[in-house]
């Protein structure tokens, strides 16, 4: 909620920063102030070059997790896909302020204006197919290039405007940065939200996160395990050992289990 709520709020203060109004001053007591049209300072040519790529890196970004999503069905993907739509959303309000040409002309994923972002996005969806750790390593490679650019980006500007959006960017981006790195560590190992109920079995039995003795052909997935150890109830559900963090990755209930 308190992340909706910021981006909320960049909304409202860029569109009313577009809007380029300012109050002048009143010429007496019994007037009002004198609204004045303004236009913002005008961007350099890196800061606009740097501004409609990192546009279009943000769709990169969100496009290529939303391809892993539906390959993977890892809630990392769902949450920072998300998140990257929003980056978009962020991005496309300096592109309108600043009155570029916005280089997204086709929100279909994997249209790209740019050959080199509609290159990479093949590359990369291509080598995350392959197994679920090469789509967290991946995931890697895009957070580690977006933050270079970003880095790059804010050190090459001096308004505040661009600095704030790009500020919570690079924020944002080194969390998924770690997320990704995480479980690119533990093996490629995702956490998995299932709730599927198998054949009821008779009596309890310990599992490993499918709970395979639960009884005569109990079955249960645990939820979010990750090679949690769990224990499975008569009707055949089972109980992971680890929790979803609101990243996506897992949470480990108890430590003193492998």
């Amino acid at each position: 909620m308190r992340t909706r709520t910021l981006w909320s709020m960049l909304a409202l203060v860029g569109v009313l920063a577009a809007s380029g109004w300012s109050a002048g001053p009143a010429r007496n007591r019994n007037q009002s102030p004198t609204v004045v049209a303004t236009a913002p300072t005008p961007l350099t040519a890196a800061e606009t070059a740097n501004i409609l790529r990192l546009r279009e890196e943000e769709k990169l970004a969100r496009d290529v997790y939303r391809v892993f999503l539906e390959l993977w069905k890892a809630p990392i993907f769902t949450n920072i896909a998300e998140a990257e739509q929003r980056h978009m959303d962020a991005m496309v309000l300096l592109v309108t302020k600043y009155g570029l040409t916005d280089p997204v002309t086709d929100d279909t994923v994997g249209v790209f204006q740019t050959p080199e972002f509609a290159n990479l996005f093949t590359t990369l969806t291509q080598s995350g197919a392959k197994s679920l750790l090469d789509a967290f390593k991946a995931g890697v490679q895009i957070e580690q290039a977006d933050l270079a650019d970003l880095t790059k980006a804010l050190a090459e500007t001096n308004k505040t405007d661009v600095q704030w959006v790009l500020g919570n960017l690079q924020r944002a981006s080194s969390n998924h940065l770690r997320a990704f790195t995480g479980n690119v560590g533990t093996g490629g190992t995702a956490s998995v939200l299932q709730s599927t109920a198998g054949p009821a079995g008779k009596g309890k039995g310990p599992g490993n996160g499918v709970c395979p003795a639960c009884g005569c052909g109990g079955r249960g997935n645990g939820y979010c395990y990750r090679k949690g150890n769990g224990s499975g109830n008569q009707n055949g559900m089972g109980q992971g050992n680890r929790q979803r963090r609101r990243d996506g990755t897992c949470l480990l209930l108890n430590p003193a289990q492998p």
